[in-house]
């Protein structure tokens, strides 16, 4: 017999024997606890330590004596081994004893399908030991068959979704009004999504013919709004106008139609209400409005108006607002210069100059022109302040805020004048009634317009009084939401006047001196400035 591993064989002669084959050519070693498992499993003690000593002597074959008299003849034996994950079944055989039971391929099919292996029997590994039978050795008998992951879906946009996509600058910090690039316009026709469709995978078999699912693969579907064509596939969108589209915040692809003003926005135009895309070559005259649906985009100057976007608001020319100037958009705000204006941005505002201004943006408030430069009023920004000069040398009071969303801090100071409106309110009220309820106490009633008031006051002093506990309970989850805000960057490339204020979440630096290039940061409770160069 050809072998290569060491294994051993029971004897039952006058007694109980193990016959032990040393390795050969570099074959491994026996393994003590598997003959100790089998020796056990027939109730046969033996000297493991003397047996230890001789198999490490041994160059040849040898018989040793167990202290067992006698047993039953064992069939030649077939372990199996199924790996944790079950994709895996390993055999290793035991030769028969004395007088026991050869295995021919058909048994050791049938122990491998009692043994739980019902898939992926690998045929040429169970001929390979019926030709060349080698004992304490493993074989591979079966492998499962592995699940083939599929993917995502997946929807690709033919148009530009960065709404943090900045328009381009000049040399010297300045927006290039002229190459502004960041509406994504469309023709009738044109695609805007595909969407490719989920692989959800082939599913595999482990050994035990168990079912092993592919990963799980998350499904898409193309969202669209009006004026937009689903094609009969369900993987594409084709627009039915032309216009500008957007990717609103639900994934939802829009386009809008754009009205367009060739003049000025002024008493022979009125008010603009539009559902779509609204863009005026002239400009817009003090104390008309423009509410647009899209995005609006202003050729010429704006003075004292009101501007509501629910995409960008672009002006041109910048705005004048002569302290009742308002912006509002739900995307980004780009203006050659913002001046006694209210801003509210739901993306970053970029411009070359913000003077005596009320300036609130989600994303980043960038004055980085050679000149830019920050005068009076307040900036905030959830994210970054990047200006090149701020205040002046007449230390004007200019607030620089970053690190907590802006519409949690108008929400903050909403709830907190209501509080205090409504405790005032209280007060007056408790008073009155306490005052109504000793007239009654003393005179045993009220007239009966007084005893309607006095109830009129009760009903009210009772729906504040739980009006107040709800405004309370979110007062302090607005509090504790801008708590855990971590902090944002102001940046300043050139010179910080005194009189500039700086706030970080909740630390508060005032600045008494010029300072130059510097970067303002909280520091534990502190804000601290650094020099960027």
């Amino acid at each position: 017999m050809v072998y290569k591993n060491a294994f051993f064989q029971m004897l039952i002669k006058d007694a109980v024997y193990i016959k032990y084959f040393p390795p050969r050519e570099g074959g491994a070693p026996l393994n003590l606890d598997e003959l100790s498992s089998y020796l056990g499993s027939h109730s046969i003690e033996m000297d493991y330590k003397e047996f230890s000593k001789a198999v490490q002597e041994a160059k040849e074959p040898f018989i040793f004596k167990t202290n067992t008299e006698k047993t039953y003849p064992e069939a030649e034996k077939m372990i199996v081994t199924i790996s944790d994950d079950g994709m895996q079944a390993v055999c290793r055989f035991i030769p028969p004893s004395t007088g026991g039971r050869i295995m021919h391929k058909e048994d050791l099919l049938k122990d491998l399908e009692f043994n739980g292996v019902k898939y992926g029997i690998i045929e040429s590994a169970v001929d390979s030991y019926m030709n060349n039978k080698q004992y304490c050795t493993d074989y591979i008998m079966a492998r499962g068959k592995a699940p083939i992951d599929g993917h995502d879906a997946k929807i690709i946009y033919k148009f530009n979704t960065d709404l943090q996509a900045k328009p381009k600058e000049k040399e010297d910090g300045s927006v290039d009004f002229f190459d502004l690039d960041i509406i994504a316009s469309v023709e009738a026709g044109d695609e805007l999504a595909e969407l490719i469709k989920e692989d959800e995978g082939t599913p595999g078999t482990d050994v035990r013919g168990r079912l092993i699912k592919p990963s799980k693969v998350e499904k898409l579907v193309l969202k669209y709004g009006k004026d937009i064509t689903l094609s009969e596939d369900g993987l594409h969108l084709i627009s039915n106008i032309s216009g500008h589209a957007i990717l609103d915040n639900e994934k939802r692809v829009k386009v809008s139609n754009i009205f367009v003003v060739k003049e000025d926005v002024d008493l022979s135009t009125g008010d603009i209400n539009y559902d779509g895309n609204v863009e005026v070559k002239g400009n817009v005259i003090n104390g008309l409005k423009i509410n647009a649906t899209g995005d609006v985009v202003i050729g010429g100057t704006a003075e004292g108006v009101e501007i509501v976007a629910g995409g960008k608001i672009i002006l041109k020319r910048g705005i004048r607002g002569m302290g009742k100037g308002i912006l509002k958009s739900g995307g980004n705000i780009v203006a050659k210069f913002l001046e006694n204006t209210t801003v509210n941005s739901g993306g970053y505002v970029m411009a070359d100059a913000i003077i005596h201004s009320d300036v609130s943006a989600k994303g980043d408030v960038i004055v980085n022109s050679k000149k830019g430069y920050v005068n009076g009023g307040t900036i905030r920004s959830e994210t970054l302040i990047r200006v090149k000069n701020a205040g002046s040398e007449m230390g004007t009071k200019t607030n620089m805020e970053v690190g907590v969303d802006p519409t949690l801090l108008v929400k903050f100071k909403t709830l907190q004048n209501k509080i205090e409106e409504t405790v005032r309110r209280m007060d007056v009220s408790s008073k009155s009634i306490d005052l109504y309820r000793r007239k009654l106490q003393s005179d045993g009633k009220l007239p009966p317009d007084k005893l309607a008031q006095f109830k009129l006051l009760a009903m009210e002093y009772k729906k504040d009084s739980e009006d107040i506990v709800t405004m309370q309970e979110e007062f302090a989850a607005v509090q504790e939401e801008i708590n855990t805000q971590d902090g944002g960057v102001i940046e300043v490339g050139n010179l910080v006047y005194p009189g500039v204020k700086v706030v970080v979440v909740d630390a508060t630096l005032y600045v008494r001196e010029i300072v130059k290039n510097v970067r303002f940061v909280r520091d534990g409770a502190d804000v601290i400035a650094r020099h960027m160069y």
